[in-house]
C-alpha cells in the first residue's frame, strides 16, 4: 500500500488491496504487533528433538514451519486456502518439504465432525509431532494421526480479539461460541490427549493508519461479515480522527500428548 495521507485515499486503498494471501506483506510497516510472552518456535522445538515425523497443519506460506529448522527427516505440510498454495510451494519445495492440499477442519467453535469423517489425509499413528499455528483442528483427528507418545502443539488467536475489532466499529460481541485456552484444553482432553503445557496472553495490536485497519478487517471477514467501507465510513472516520486503532490480540497455546 502506498503512503497516502487523506482519509478518503487511505480507506480506498485499504478497500482495494489484495488481502487474499497472508504473508503477501500488505500490512508490513503499517501494523505493530506486540509479541506474546513466548515464541512459537520455542513451544514446538523441544518436541522435535529426536522426532522422525512432523506434520504442519495450516502451513500458510510455509515460513513459520521453516523457522522450526532443523526439521525431522519426514516433514509434511498441509494447507487448504488456495491463494496461499503458490507461496507455500515456493517456500517449502527448496527445503524438500512436500505440501498436501486438503480441506481443513471445521471451526473449533462449531459442532465437531463425525468421527468417521477425518480431514487429515494420513494413516493412523503417522506423526511424532503435529504443529498447528492459527489453524482450526479436529482434536479426534489429531489424536488419530499421532503416534503413541506423540505431541500436538498449537498456537491460536482467541475469540476475544474478534470482539475487540468489532468494538472499534461500534458493534457488539459476535455470537460465536467462546474460543480460549480452557475451551481448547477441554476439547483435547475429551479426545483422549493429556495437556502438558499451555499459556494465554493479550498483546497489543495496532495500525498506523485507517487504510491498514480497513485492509486488516477485510482479511479476517469472520470478525465482521458485513464489513464494507461504505457501511462503516463514518465510524472509520471517527477512528481515524481519534487515532484509537489498537486492540488486544487474544492469543493462547496448548501442548498435548498422546498416550503411549
Amino acid at each position: 500500500m502506498a503512503g497516502m495521507s487523506t482519509f478518503d485515499e487511505l480507506v480506498a486503498e485499504g478497500e482495494l488491496v489484495d488481502v487474499s494471501t497472508w504473508g503477501a506483506g500488505f500490512l508490513v510497516g503499517r501494523t505493530v504487533e506486540e509479541a506474546p510472552p513466548w515464541r512459537y518456535r520455542d513451544l514446538v522445538a523441544p518436541y522435535l528433538a529426536g522426532a522422525d515425523t512432523l506434520l504442519d497443519m495450516g502451513t500458510g506460506d510455509g515460513s513459520a514451519l521453516l523457522d522450526l529448522a532443523p526439521l525431522p527427516p519426514r516433514t509434511v505440510a498441509v494447507e487448504e486456502w488456495a491463494p496461499t498454495i503458490p507461496a507455500a510451494v515456493a517456500t517449502l519445495r527448496p527445503a524438500g518439504v512436500p505440501l498436501v492440499r486438503c480441506r481443513g477442519s471445521v471451526e473449533n467453535t462449531d459442532p465437531p465432525p463425525a468421527a468417521d469423517h477425518p480431514t487429515l489425509p494420513f494413516r493412523d499413528a503417522t506423526f511424532d509431532v503435529v504443529a498447528n499455528r492459527h489453524d482450526c483442528f479436529d482434536p479426534a483427528d489429531v489424536r488419530r494421526v499421532l503416534r503413541p507418545g506423540g505431541v500436538f502443539v498449537t498456537q491460536q488467536v482467541g475469540g476475544r480479539h474478534g470482539d475487540e475489532v468489532r468494538a472499534r466499529l461500534g458493534l457488539p460481541p459476535g455470537d460465536a461460541a467462546p474460543w480460549d485456552m480452557s475451551v481448547a484444553t477441554a476439547q483435547l482432553e475429551s479426545a483422549g490427549l493429556t495437556v502438558v503445557g499451555s499459556g494465554e496472553a493479550h498483546p497489543r495490536l495496532s495500525w498506523t493508519d485507517i487504510g491498514a485497519f480497513v485492509a486488516y478487517v477485510r482479511s479476517v471477514p469472520w470478525y465482521v461479515p458485513d464489513f464494507s467501507v461504505s457501511a462503516y465510513r463514518e465510524r472509520l472516520r471517527e477512528l481515524s480522527e481519534s487515532g484509537a486503532m489498537a486492540t488486544g490480540l487474544h492469543m493462547f497455546w496448548v501442548a498435548a500428548r498422546c498416550a503411549t
